[in-house]
This record gives structure tokens, C-alpha cells and sequence, in this order.
């Protein structure tokens, strides 16, 4: 296989292990249910959504659903955190108690914007174009070349600030055990699975712009 085909299993693992990470942390949020409240369920759903559609558009095999079907998925995401950034404008960001996440949902609903942008924009022609319709998504890849391509470059910006500041504020030195309950106590995890988001939102954008 050539060093193309490799980096996109790479990048689909990595996304999957986002994935599969955030649904674990679904799992064992019923052993806290009072310190791991709605705006905690969420971003890991939406993280999980993420995981899943970027592996989709980064595997050689892509995956199911067409693409008007992941387009409906994160316009819904990228609606309910703009819809939750206007209510902590209005009532002041949430205390996230040490539960790891960053970023405002503000941050969220560009994400989700990103991904919608990257399946609406991609340029007619290719098997992959935004009124796909066959029942399993072709890897995206295949067909570079997004319209309005200076949407894509500042997202593109967008999410390496993102990474070096994630990186930055980050305490990446280990902690004490935290209990039964650890995996949704892991600020060193959380902050580098966003900080793999924030890569891969980026290394998909610039593979559908080159």
C-alpha cells in the first residue's frame, strides 16, 4: 500500500478510537449521574458523531450512509451547540468539574459546521459529490476540491490554533488515580483525543482543497 493509503487507516483508526473512547465514557456516566450532567452526554455524542463521520470520509472503503444523510447529522449537531453557545452567553459558561472537555459550544458547532461544509462543497464530478445518494459513502478523498476553497483555508487555521492551544493550556503531567469512575476524570485523555479532532478536521480539509 502506498504512504497515502496507510495515512488514511491511520487517521480512520485514530478517529475510531475517539469514537469508541467517548462511548465508553457514555457507558460509565451512569456511576456519577450527578456530576456528569446533559452538556457532558452531549459533546461526547457529538464527539462520537465526529469520530465516526471523519473515519468515514478519511477509510479507502468509506461507510454507511449517504451523504445527504451525514449532512442532516451534524447541520442537527452544528444547530444544538450554536443553540448552547447563545444560552452560556446568556447565563455564563458552564463549570465542566474537572470532566476534561474543552472548548465553548461554540467551538462544537464550527466542527460540525466543518464537516458539513467539507460534504456539501466538494466540487460535482466526483463519485463522492454532495447529492450522493447510494445507500454507502465512497471515501471522500478520492474527489479534492472543495468550492468557496478560502472557507476551507480559514477552517483549516481554525483548527491548528486550536491544537497548539489545546496542547499549551494542557497540565499533560499524570495525576492520581481517580476511582471507578476515572475514565470521565481524564483531563490528559479528553484534551488529546480534541486535540486528534482538531488535526484530522484539518488534515480532511487540506486533502479536499489540495
Amino acid at each position: 500500500m502506498s504512504a497515502e493509503v496507510w495515512l488514511r487507516w491511520a487517521s480512520t483508526a485514530a478517529f475510531l478510537a475517539v469514537a469508541g473512547y467517548c462511548v465508553a465514557r457514555l457507558s460509565a456516566a451512569h456511576r456519577a449521574p450527578a456530576a456528569y450532567p446533559g452538556r457532558h452526554r452531549a459533546v461526547d455524542m457529538a464527539h462520537v458523531l465526529m469520530g465516526i463521520g471523519m473515519a468515514v470520509m478519511a477509510s479507502p472503503v468509506g461507510g454507511p450512509l449517504p451523504a445527504a444523510g451525514w449532512q442532516a447529522i451534524f447541520l442537527v449537531v452544528a444547530a444544538w451547540f450554536a443553540g448552547s453557545w447563545w444560552h452560556e452567553r446568556r447565563t455564563g459558561p458552564p463549570a465542566w468539574d474537572g470532566m476534561g472537555w474543552h472548548g465553548t459550544g461554540l467551538h462544537h458547532a464550527v466542527a460540525a459546521l466543518a464537516m458539513l461544509y467539507m460534504l456539501t462543497a466538494m466540487r460535482p464530478g466526483g463519485h463522492a459529490g454532495a447529492h450522493d445518494t447510494a445507500p454507502w459513502l465512497a471515501g471522500h478523498l478520492e474527489s479534492p476540491g472543495l468550492a468557496l476553497p478560502v472557507v476551507g483555508w480559514v477552517l483549516v487555521g481554525y483548527f491548528a490554533v486550536t491544537a497548539v492551544l489545546l496542547v499549551a493550556r494542557t497540565d499533560w503531567r499524570p495525576g492520581p488515580p481517580t476511582g471507578e469512575s476515572s475514565i470521565l476524570l481524564t483531563p490528559r485523555i479528553t484534551a488529546s483525543c480534541q486535540t486528534a479532532m482538531a488535526l484530522g478536521n484539518g488534515y480532511l480539509l487540506v486533502a479536499m482543497l489540495a
